[in-house]
């Protein structure tokens, strides 16, 4: 089989190699995906800490709080600061954040993507490669996002009219069963809880999986978004994609609840914003280049179980021409 990055082939993998791939991947290769994602995460980083300083007065005025309180001296957080009306300058670093991430984000997103894929098959990825590639599918994955913004629209709207039809037969029914009615209606809204979770998870999936064919593959709008929504859909991806939503759900909540902490802490107690926003850039940053290792490998798994493309590569390697002159 075609191997992947040095030693490792390219093969069906369960969730546990998925994640120990993705680790190896990222730690040997952190530095050059770092780099590809920095040229973006610190543009980002600096328009996000002039875009919350709101938010940072509010973390100290509750540090000051806190502080207060542990040594004896009650005092109530002073948050006048945090409640005082926003200026133009927040209106305009809230906007530049929004440009930034809808318009800047693509191109960084598909640089990641093409380091990524390109080194776990073997290959050498250099930073000017990655953001040729990025600009070039600039648009495709604007795009593509549209698409999933006009679908999300629709499907709303369906969801609240579905949510209004089921509330109005499980009042119906608890009206006229009392006690069963009761338990039904837990029942029913558990299910429809998890069936949420499950559903918004491969929706998420099937959105990295469209970046990953208009990056990886080049293909266009339409296609990128059908092979998307394909590839989580069926039986083998989409129970591949519950397990791996579920991974990445986890692994993001923690990291979040890391950044967070460490930034409140930071701030709090070094009276630092700066070095608060800092370590949020430094934290964006691995976990940009983990999650986007651990996305390419779900691709390039769901491609080999899905469509052989292990076999693909070894028969192109098999049987591609031979240099002039050998």
């Amino acid at each position: 089989m075609t191997p992947s990055f040095p030693g490792t082939p390219l093969r069906p993998l369960g969730l546990g190699e998925l994640l120990d791939r993705a680790v190896t991947l990222c730690v040997k290769y952190f530095v050059p995906f770092s780099l590809i994602y920095v040229a973006y995460a610190i543009p980002l980083g600096i328009v996000t800490f002039f875009a919350s300083a709101r938010n940072t007065r509010m973390i100290e005025a509750l540090t000051d709080g806190l502080r207060s309180r542990a040594t004896g001296q009650a005092q109530a957080p002073d948050l006048s600061a945090f409640y005082a009306t926003s200026s133009a300058s927040d209106v305009c670093w809230t906007l530049a954040l929004f440009a930034l991430l809808i318009f800047v984000g693509p191109i960084a997103t598909a640089a990641l993507i093409d380091a990524t894929s390109e080194t776990y098959l073997g290959r050498v990825a250099t930073f000017a490669h990655a953001y040729r590639v990025g600009v070039a599918r600039w648009l495709p994955l604007i795009g593509i996002n549209l698409l999933y913004a006009v679908a999300a629209f629709v499907l709303y709207a369906i969801a609240i009219l579905a949510t209004v039809l089921v509330f109005l037969a499980l009042g119906l029914i608890t009206a006229y069963a009392h006690v069963f009615g009761i338990v039904l209606d837990v029942v029913i809204g558990a299910v429809i809880f998890v069936a949420l979770i499950v559903f918004m998870l491969v929706v998420l999936l099937a959105v990295q999986m469209s970046y990953f064919a208009c990056v990886v593959e080049g293909a266009g709008v339409v296609t990128s978004f059908s092979r998307g929504i394909g590839r989580v859909s069926n039986g083998i991806g989409f129970k591949r994609a519950v397990l791996v939503g579920l991974a990445y759900l986890a692994i993001t909540i923690a990291i979040s609840l890391v950044s967070l902490a460490g930034q409140g802490i930071i701030v709090g107690l070094l009276r630092s914003p700066l070095a608060g926003a800092v370590f949020a850039t430094l934290v964006s940053v691995a976990t940009a280049a983990f999650l986007t290792a651990f996305m390419t490998i779900f691709y390039f798994d769901l491609r080999v179980r899905e469509e052989g493309f292990d076999l693909q590569l070894a028969a192109q390697a098999t049987f591609s021409p031979p240099f002039e002159g050998a």
